[in-house]
């Protein structure tokens, strides 16, 4: 008989969830306003640490929200980590602009700050400098994102930090998301906390979280005349949904410390298959998901498809790293910088099942399927 199938990321939810949901719908705030949006809003921003805070009904919706606030026009350029998912780029492609794909640095798989300031002392002066910078703490993992913002703030470029998948990871004690002019981040179904479908934008300053409000409620003005100046999206985070973030974020601290466990277990069992490169430690992270990688000298035998295959024969879900940006068709003209950092990561990478509510038997499972391959 098939064993039940092992999701990659499945969403945790309880009877508390419910509870709080249903209490929601009772309550009759059903539309997009409500008093959980408000108090989701305002316990994030008291968990985290961040300084302003509009819920979205989507990470790649907030990631819009950070590329109009940056300013960016038809034709202007914009430095994208290589190393991500497609919605970085597809933002700077909603305004018109032009992302330049800039390759990852091998110690955190992110963008790589040498290269940026390379980029930057290059173009300085030219008349053909980016106006914005979009970081992606990929997998959770946090960025080397002080550098990076050193060097935006030494050339007067925007950053956008991409925290989609990074909600509670930490650099030198300070929470992702904050140290951008602007931050992302996601309540997807498969992330750390869920709310079915949202996400967030993280603003420095109040004005600017309040031009997002306007945005996203399609640029309605105080007017009983449905008034509109302005383009607007339809980008708001529905209140029943929001209900479920609140009593998702009740649980944070213990989804944070069953991932450190997840993650550790996977070390500790796994490290003794030749065919696999010990991952680094890496401080900080929310170790969303559980990257690993092939060592090059195996990858004629064991690859990152034949892995997952192997797992799907075992009614596992596992996936292959993030297809570089610059690999992808829809981009397949647009311009790269660096070398093949990224490239190689998705040649050998694969992901194993994260999810919270992974248990000790499945986990056993994941690494038994692993060390019968050879």
């Amino acid at each position: 008989m098939t064993e039940p199938r092992i999701y990659f990321s499945a969403p945790n939810v309880d009877e508390s969830d419910v509870k709080l949901v249903a209490e929601t719908i009772r309550n009759g705030w059903i539309a997009p306003v409500g008093p959980e949006l408000k108090l989701f809003e305002q316990q994030l921003i008291q968990q985290f640490g961040y300084p302003n805070l509009v819920l979205l009904n989507s990470g790649t919706s907030a990631l819009h929200m950070a590329v109009k606030l940056a300013g960016i026009k038809p034709g202007d350029k914009v430095l994208v980590g290589s190393f991500t998912f497609i919605s970085a780029a597809n933002a700077v492609r909603y305004e018109g602009g032009v992302p330049v794909f800039m390759d990852s640095e091998s110690a955190t798989w992110n963008l790589d700050p040498d290269l940026l300031e390379q980029y930057l002392i290059k173009h300085s002066g030219t008349g053909n400098m980016p106006e914005a910078v979009i970081v992606t703490h990929i997998f959770g993992r946090p960025a080397l994102i002080c550098d990076i913002v050193a060097i935006c703030d030494k050339f007067g470029i925007k950053l956008i930090e991409d925290a989609a998948e990074a909600v509670g990871s930490e650099y030198q004690g300070q929470t992702l998301g904050t140290f951008g002019d602007y931050g992302v981040i996601s309540f997807n179904g498969n992330k750390l906390i869920t709310t079915g479908g949202g996400g967030a934008i993280i603003c420095k300053n109040s004005g600017d979280a309040e031009k997002v409000r306007f945005w996203s409620d399609q640029s309605k003005a105080q007017s009983a005349q449905y008034l509109h100046l302005e383009l607007g999206y339809n980008y708001r985070l529905s209140n029943v949904l929001a209900g479920l973030g609140l009593s998702q974020l009740a649980k944070f601290d213990a989804f944070l410390k069953r991932k450190e466990a997840v993650h550790n277990y996977y070390l500790t069992e796994l490290r003794s298959l030749d065919w696999l490169e010990p991952t680094s430690a890496l401080s900080g992270s929310n170790h969303w998901t559980n990257p690993f990688l092939i060592k090059q000298e195996y990858l004629e035998s064991i690859n990152p498809d034949f892995i997952v295959q192997k797992l799907e024969e075992a009614n596992i879900e596992a996936r292959r790293f993030w297809r570089p940006l610059h690999l992808q068709p829809i981009y397949a003209n647009t311009e790269f910088v660096g070398g093949g950092i990224c490239e190689n990561l998705f040649e050998r990478g694969f992901c194993l099942p994260s999810g919270t509510a992974l248990d000790s038997t499945q986990q056993e499972r994941v690494v038994k399927a692993l060390t019968d391959l050879r």
